[in-house]
């Protein structure tokens, strides 16, 4: 049962079973499970008859041993250590996309924090550390508090990339760009779990904020973020297309095996997680457990976002590479009808219109016969 609350936190469909040295011994995947009681051991239905492939060897070459050997995943092996496994999707993605790196050649990290914390502080830490990018996130974005936060990291560290949100105006991307940061979130009330401009009416349409906030930061040499709404490859590529360096989401991952939810089954057998937006009561409440039981129970009174939202396993996008896979295929798509060859030209060259639900449904595509 463990082993298969596992394999659904990884894409690639298998565990790896390994001795006391670390050297794999078998291999498991959830077609092993089929017939079997979930209290069995692994050792006993396990595949032994395993499969790896050497460090050395090309990603191609790494594609043909699993082509030939008729399997999906195996493990890595440098000599006698293990460094992981590759999948042939893997492989195959490993020769399209190139990693965003630092100058150590380590993945590039990302960290959010509030207005509220000990912020220079935090900052020196995050970049001890070798944090590339720090997002300063609240709600609302444009007010002293937040520029006095920026103001503190940019004088904590000259070097850090700043993001800063959120807003919806061009006079608070300028404010945000003028206090220090290098990027601003733009968008309230766009995203799945957010209840906000229900709420409150407070908000704007996702792409009109976007556009008036481009214009804003260009004359500042800043950059902008979309925050909110993105569902479809084709959200992204209307993000961009309307000048957004780059975008933010967080329920399209929500419904990966990568995702930090534990996995649930309707009866149906679909599989989903469950997410939550950071305003809702479910949070607000996990947020304030230690403080005293009034002014616990004052602060459920304010809510602006969902406590409970399923996400569903969709079947070709159950890992977050997968789902990266649909937008850049999307956005390549995009720009190659605008005639574009890098996302600066497609901004440039790109038409934004508006368009009614019915042009809009007309361009959805149908699951079965319309007659």
């Amino acid at each position: 049962q463990k082993a298969l609350n596992l394999i659904h936190k990884r894409s690639h469909g298998a565990v790896v079973i390994v001795d006391d040295g670390g050297l794999p011994v078998g291999m498991f995947t959830e077609s092993d499970a089929r017939g079997k009681d979930r209290y069995e051991h692994l050792v006993d239905i396990m595949s032994t008859d395993l499969i790896t492939v050497d460090s050395k060897l090309s990603t191609r070459e790494m594609f043909e041993e699993l082509v030939k050997h008729h399997i999906e995943v195996a493990p890595v092996m440098d000599g006698k250590k293990m460094l992981g496994v590759v999948t042939r999707k893997g492989l195959v993605r490993s020769s399209i996309f190139k990693p965003a790196l630092d100058k150590n050649g380590k993945l590039k990290v990302g960290v959010a924090i509030g207005i509220n914390e000990d912020v220079p502080k935090r900052i020196k830490a995050l970049e001890e550390m070798g944090v590339d990018v720090v997002l300063i996130d609240t709600a609302h974005g444009h007010q002293n508090g937040m520029m006095d936060a920026i103001k503190q990291a940019r004088k904590a560290s000259k070097d850090m990339y700043i993001i800063a949100g959120t807003v919806v105006t061009a006079q608070g991307t300028k404010d945000i760009l003028n206090a220090g940061a290098n990027m601003v979130k733009v968008g309230i009330g766009a995203g799945a779990v957010c209840t906000t401009r229900m709420m409150t009416g407070v908000g704007r349409p996702q792409l009109s904020a976007v556009m008036e906030c481009v214009e804003a930061a260009k004359e500042l040499d800043g950059f902008v973020m979309a925050d909110g709404g993105i569902r479809h490859p084709r959200d992204v590529a209307i993000a961009l297309a309307a000048g957004a360096a780059t975008t933010m989401f967080g329920s399209w991952f929500a419904g990966t095996y990568e995702s930090p939810a534990d996995i649930h089954v309707e009866t149906d057998g679909r599989m989903y997680k469950e997410q939550y937006g950071m305003a809702s009561n479910r949070a607000v409440i996990e947020r304030n457990q230690n403080v005293g039981a009034y002014e616990k129970l004052m602060k459920e009174f304010f809510e602006e976002g969902v406590s409970g939202s399923k996400m569903y396993i969709k079947p070709g996008e159950e890992g977050a590479e997968d789902v990266l896979d649909s937008i850049v295929a999307g956005l390549r798509s995009a720009c190659s009808y605008t005639g574009a060859n890098n996302l600066k030209e497609f901004h440039e060259k790109a038409v934004l219109g508006v368009q009614s639900p019915a042009a809009y449904n007309e361009g959805k595509p149908v699951a079965q016969s319309w007659t």
